[in-house]
């Protein structure tokens, strides 16, 4: 059992606590929220339950960093004990299950909840206040990917009024990948509002690197925002296939594979916000959609042709690994950058150019007997190699959850691995294209 203590520390971070995470007198970090011109440019003095939720999703994120999951009984799925100060009380504790359950689900612990009175506010109140001009009528997730690229362009092809909320931490997520895309799209829709609220959860110690908890963090923020402007819902878009992410060998069951929007765990929390009274909506408009449809049937496919290369997608967090073979931002052969590339292919196969990548797809870049990148191709093959039909595939999706649309998610997922196959098909060598006994096109 992981046991949790939560210390407040003396200094403050602009206007917020720092605090102090302690595990079993172990490990121990500094968690300091920076949520940079926030304060100054969009909110005045926040509610007391919109800073239980901004603390609540870090320090759960925090957590997940902090405690290795090597130290496990199984060396994955963690017992983590926390007491979370909070306003109040008896709101989070009635949500206790719901949050329980999307936290186990989301990152396969078992989390046990409870919940104390903050004994030192979380916001230092502000003297001046800001004024009343900047209306926000949506808020959509930015984080710098190919499917925040696509979302956010439609979003503001079609509305208003709009902050997209993005975190930054210095590795992949960063402000130099972000503002250039979000400066573009400002500049395509100059008639229109477009702001972008940036932040970044930090802290001085970290043992683990499977962040399963990273989007509840990034969720949070966003609803930090929405219940102080008003807003009812929030956009997280992503596509069915890495949203459903259904495991591609028994081994990555849990391990390798992430459920950050999965519709489970998005319903899960949505029942816990609801039983608080928070009333506001999480969607994702495109669970239905793959990765290539978002592209295709963008609303300016003129915009989404001069950005998508330039946008992150990497599971190596557009981290310059040795072995790579050029300066580039995505790998080229993790399981999130193949589906990247077979959307692009599809999309417009001009733009796959393969120095684009930190490898091309050939065994001469990722050799098949011995590199360690040769594990997600072998997986992809694996599961390909099963030719799995419609009902095959609802089998495996109940096998994770209990889920809406099952019947139109099966179809959503044939596609994908569709659009998968032909990239293959099209742009591997022999040697790569020869661990597929599937049909490629």
């Amino acid at each position: 059992m992981f046991n949790v203590q939560i210390n407040t520390k003396s200094q403050r971070r602009d206007y917020l606590l720092d605090l102090h995470l302690v595990v079993n007198r172990k490990y121990r970090t500094i968690l300091k929220i920076n949520t940079f011109d926030c304060f100054t440019k969009f909110i005045s003095n926040p509610t007391p339950l919109s800073m239980d939720v901004m603390y609540f999703t870090s320090i759960i994120y925090a957590l997940d960093k902090l405690i290795p999951r090597k130290e496990a009984v199984d060396n994955w799925s963690r017992n983590i004990d926390v007491t979370i100060p909070v306003n109040d009380v008896d709101v989070w504790s009635n949500a206790k299950l719901e949050l329980q359950n999307a936290l186990n689900f989301l990152t396969s612990d078992n989390w046990i909840l409870s919940f104390s009175k903050v004994k030192r506010p979380y916001f230092q109140n502000k003297k001046n206040k800001l004024p009343l001009n900047a209306s926000v009528d949506n808020i959509c997730l930015f984080s710098g990917g190919l499917d925040s690229l696509a979302g956010g362009v439609n979003l503001a092809d079609e509305k208003d009024n709009i902050l997209f909320i993005s975190h930054v931490d210095g590795i992949g997520a960063s402000k130099t990948l972000q503002e250039p895309l979000i400066d573009r799209i400002k500049e395509t829709y100059s008639g229109k509002k477009i702001e972008q609220s940036v932040f970044h959860v930090f802290q001085n110690e970290s043992k683990e690197d499977s962040t399963r908890s990273r989007s509840l963090m990034f969720l949070g923020f966003a609803l930090f925002h929405a219940m102080n402007l008003g807003v009812n819902k929030i956009i997280a878009p992503e596509n069915g296939v890495i949203s459903i992410n259904l495991p591609l060998t028994p081994s990555r069951t849990c391990s390798n594979s992430t459920k950050t929007m999965h519709p489970y765990f998005l319903k899960q929390f949505q029942n816990a916000l609801n039983l608080m009274s928070i009333n506001i909506e999480i969607e994702n408009p495109y669970l239905l959609k793959t990765k290539g449809e978002m592209l295709v049937e963008n609303r300016n496919t003129t915009l989404i042709q001069e950005l998508a290369t330039q946008t992150l997608s990497c599971s190596h967090g557009g981290g310059h690994t040795h072995g790579w073979y050029r300066h580039r931002l995505n790998c080229g052969y993790c399981i999130p950058c193949t589906i990247r590339r077979a959307s692009i292919h599809k999309f417009d196969n001009n733009l796959d150019r393969c120095d684009d990548y930190g490898h091309k797809l050939n065994a001469v870049e990722i050799n098949l007997q011995s590199h360690e990148k040769r594990l997600d191709l072998l997986a992809l093959s694996y599961f390909l190699n099963r030719k799995l039909t419609k009902d095959e595939l609802k089998r495996e999706i109940k096998l994770m959850a209990v889920i809406d649309n099952i019947d139109e998610v099966a179809d959503m997922l044939l596609r994908g691995y569709a659009e998968i196959k032909q990239y293959i098909n099209d742009k591997a060598d022999n040697d790569i294209k020869g661990l597929f006994t599937c049909q490629l096109t």
